[in-house]
């Protein structure tokens, strides 16, 4: 063998057996690796009695695997070879709990075998107490298990049967394996045993999963129960299948499940379509480990999101079209509409107009961004030199190397966009509101003037019996347009993605708020619509506030409730909202 590769594999053995003593939480384990031994299969085994590990690094390993390529010390380096590190996770887990003295005397061959095959399972079960993180290396490990030979005495077929059960169906109640991939075992184990027979080993086995380290009594205990449900005598020569008996040898194939041969029957192929669901080679190669649990989380959330992502572009479709119903309406559409509530038009007031600059003054503050500076190297001046860059370069240089080195620092100021601004007000015109509808039309035409001095985007619609524009989006209205509030309905959601829709405020850009004027008191399924619809705004992070006109008016879950003594106060709190949501963008 070439000297190189014998050097890398006793460098991977050491590495190996640092792993070890930190798996097992000791400092005294031993550990060889052995490399192409034909005498047995087994992939690796403990001795209590030596606190030895043997690892089959044939086995472990996909053959175009080299030594040096294996590095078990980092996490990435662990993943590429998840069936080496569950093997190490088992062979710990030996190390940690496996506290056996000689095995008492009246102990029969049969009864100890059967301890060795409870002690599989409880040893896993016990280190992902210890480490739950290592769960991808054991599953590695378990679908890499290869099942006793079925050879033996005419008990043998049920002998076998129980033991696949133990290492597989025992892994499931240990937190291995998942109970779906598992049961093509637990099936045809079943047609051996016997449902009633398999219900009760897998008592037993529980059992063991309880018991304490080193609990010796106990575990033969249940290995003398075993050996009687299973049918056999205590004393039989039966084969092994634990892995913590020493050396195997090639007349006692162990390691997690012995070595193969004989008769294919239907319980061998229901465990080779567990234990090898995918390609072990392909999973050592790639680095991927498929979990089927993981898997079908994955798949439930990917599902979940398409679910929302569908209902998401169900929403905006919505409320694209209650946009060019409110704001861009058919002839025919206007025909069918109830009467207006708009009543006339007028000048703005000098006091409006004022306000009106005040606000876009305040928006554009709020707004304006710093230029951003930023640090950048540069080959050549001007800009501070950092002599270490200098003097790469001139190493470069010397060598006929492409220069790469940037010795000149310098900071530069880059320009930073201003966040859009779109509000949206929706304001009832039941006949609860109508003593605030002038101030309500007033603020509307300072809104639309302020937010179009920052290149914002300002709406407002009343709804009572249906939804009418009173300020269409962009739109710099010359008067102030005046409406009456005298409906006995309301049609809040229809109002809402109409301005949702015309603004996008449901699109995270800028800072985004709508206002709702009203006391809230509507008809119960346009209560329920108008708390889905603010709960999606506010999830998209758009700020609505409520303005509450009266102690007693209802705020839908999601906004903001505004208390306000005097309708007048409106706009100034409005105000102050916006600049406080452009300054958060």
């Amino acid at each position: 063998m070439d000297d190189d590769l014998v050097e890398a594999r006793e460098a991977l053995a050491r590495r190996m057996g640092s792993v070890i003593n930190t798996l097992a939480e000791r400092d005294d384990v031993l550990l060889d690796m052995v490399w192409d031994r034909e005498d047995t299969p087994a992939p690796a085994w403990f001795d209590p009695q030596l606190v030895k590990v043997t690892i089959n690094g044939s086995i472990a390993l996909d053959e175009d695997t080299h030594a040096d390529d294996v590095d078990p010390l980092t996490a990435s380096g662990r993943l590429r070879h998840p069936v080496l590190l569950g093997m190490a996770c088992h062979e710990g887990g030996h190390a940690r709990s496996t506290h056996w003295g000689a095995w008492a005397a009246s102990a029969g061959r049969a009864t100890v075998r059967a301890a060795e095959l409870l002690e599989e399972p409880r040893i896993e079960a016990r280190h992902l107490q210890e480490r739950p993180d290592d769960l991808v290396f054991l599953r590695a490990c378990a679908q890499n298990i290869v099942l006793p030979s079925p050879h033996g005495p005419d008990h043998a077929d049920r002998w076998r049967a129980a033991a696949t059960a133990a290492l597989i169906l025992g892994r499931v109640d240990a937190g291995v394996l998942s109970k779906r991939e598992a049961e093509p075992v637990r099936a045809e184990a079943a047609k051996v045993l016997g449902s009633k027979d398999l219900a009760v080993l897998r008592t037993l086995w529980r059992r063991a999963l309880k018991l304490t380290d080193g609990d010796q009594a106990g575990l033969l205990r249940v290995a003398r129960r075993w050996v009687e449900v299973v049918g056999a005598d205590e004393h039989d020569d039966l084969p092994g299948a634990g892995c913590a008996a020493g050396d195997p040898g090639p007349a006692a194939p162990g390691g997690d499940g012995g070595a193969t041969g004989g008769q294919e029957d239907a319980l061998g192929a229901a465990v080779a379509a567990v234990v090898r669901p995918v390609s072990v080679a392909a999973q050592i190669q790639t680095g991927a480990l498929v979990d089927p649990e993981e898997t079908r989380r994955n798949e439930e959330a990917a599902e979940r999101a398409q679910q929302r992502k569908r209902a998401e572009e169900s929403a905006q479709r919505t409320a694209q079209d209650a946009a060019r119903r409110v704001f861009a309406p058919s002839p025919s559409s206007v025909r069918a509409r109830p009467l207006s509530p708009v009543c006339g038009r007028r000048v703005p007031t000098a006091e409006e107009r004022v306000a009106a600059r005040r606000l876009g003054a305040a928006l554009l503050a709020a707004q304006f961004r710093e230029p951003a500076r930023i640090r950048v190297a540069s080959a050549v001046p001007p800009g501070r030199l950092s002599g270490r860059d200098a003097m790469l370069a001139v190493a470069q240089r010397s060598r006929n190397m492409p220069v790469t080195a940037r010795p000149f620092r310098a900071k530069v100021r880059q320009r930073t966009e201003e966040p859009p601004i779109s509000v949206g007000v929706a304001v009832d015109v039941s006949g609860s509101m109508g003593q605030y509808t002038s101030i309500l039309a007033s603020a509307s035409w300072i809104f639309a003037h302020g937010t179009h001095e920052v290149a914002g985007t300002a709406a407002t619609v009343a709804f009572g019996s249906a939804v009418t524009p009173i300020v269409s989006p962009g739109q710099r209205p010359a008067q102030v347009t005046e409406f009456t509030a005298n409906d006995g309905t309301h049609r809040f959601s229809e109002a809402v993605n109409a301005l949702d829709g015309a603004l996008h405020l449901s699109r995270p850009v800028g800072a985004r708020v709508l206002a709702v004027v009203s006391d809230g008191h509507w008809e119960p399924v346009e209560l329920r619509g108008g708390e889905r619809l603010v709960q999606r705004l506010a999830r998209a992070g758009v700020r609505v506030l409520w303005f509450c006109l009266d102690p007693r008016s209802k705020v839908l879950p999601g906004a903001y409730r505004v208390p306000v003594g005097d309708v007048a106060d409106i706009p100034s709190a409005l105000s102050t909202a916006l600049v406080a949501a452009l300054r958060n963008a």
